[in-house]
């Protein structure tokens, strides 16, 4: 029985040996396969014209976004004709124009869009304080994972776009009618 559990810690011996060996070689070829892709950049020499100094038009899509943003923004969210003659709504529910008649809303409009952007971004930044407020374990005491904390930032940019389309807080209006000169 003693003999055949030596014959057994050497062939377990053998075969970790076995697989440090195929492990090395792999990262060898990894290593190697590296060093020829930095090599390879470094030999090319781009010209001043190549180097994009910001991004092109031809990378942002027909609704303001950068192809491959996950989220989906506020340009055509609002579409009605209804939408083009609409009160202000939340905290700019009482504002008036100028000359004290009604304000009036273009939901429409790119400005309404861009005043939508900037209230998810204070929402977005709400949100963010909230969440920076939890302490985040897990069950062996080990801290926060990046992409556990990648994928929750994702889910928490969804909160806020859900929040600000759903729950008007009328800060974008309050913005509308400031820039729109109605105010």
């Amino acid at each position: 029985m003693a003999v055949s559990g030596i014959s057994g810690m050497a062939i377990t011996g053998t075969l970790s040996n076995g697989s440090n060996v195929i492990q090395a070689a792999q990262e060898k070829a990894d290593e190697s396969r590296f060093m020829s892709l930095v090599q390879e950049m470094t030999s090319k020499k781009e010209s001043p014209s190549e180097v994009p100094e910001s991004v092109a038009s031809s990378q942002i899509s027909k609704n303001h976004r950068l192809n491959g943003d996950y989220t989906q923004g506020f340009y055509d969210y609002y579409t009605s004709e209804s939408d083009k003659s609409a009160s202000p709504e939340g905290m700019a529910a009482s504002v008036r124009s100028r000359d004290g008649s009604k304000a009036v809303i273009d939901r429409t409009s790119e400005l309404y869009a861009q005043s939508k952007e900037m209230e998810n971004y204070m929402v977005k930044m709400m949100l963010s304080s909230m969440r920076d407020t939890i302490h985040h374990e897990s069950m062996f005491g080990e801290e926060n994972e990046f992409a556990r904390g990648m994928y929750e930032d994702m889910m928490y940019d969804n909160y806020a776009e859900a929040l600000t389309k759903n729950s008007h807080f009328g800060l974008a209006d309050q913005i509308y009618l400031e820039l729109s000169g109605q105010r």
